[in-house]
């Protein structure tokens, strides 16, 4: 099934499945997903509680993030900023 393809969820209103208090309104989410010992950041319009902040992301959102990931995986960094440097505390 081809995700990009699938139309946009909207569920703006709609009561948040993980805290039964906020509701969902769409919005922009930069979200950061490690990659073995790299990151990729997306920036993608999500369905966001408004009380807990929780996101989830309709099928063409989830769609670029796997896209993202699926580039720093194979190493085509080439449509990809790089923006800087990540250091671990010891």
């Amino acid at each position: 099934m081809n995700m990009d393809a699938m139309p946009k969820l909207d569920v703006t209103g709609a009561i948040c499945p993980r805290c039964g208090i906020g509701t969902l309104a769409p919005a922009l989410v930069n979200e950061t997903l490690r990659v073995g010992v790299n990151a990729v950041e997306v920036t993608t319009e999500a369905n966001v509680c408004n009380y807990c902040a929780e996101h989830w992301f309709d099928p063409p959102a989830q769609a670029a993030i796997d896209a993202a990931i699926r580039r720093l995986r194979d190493g085509d960094t080439e449509h990809l900023t790089h923006r800087g440097e990540v250091y671990r505390a010891s």
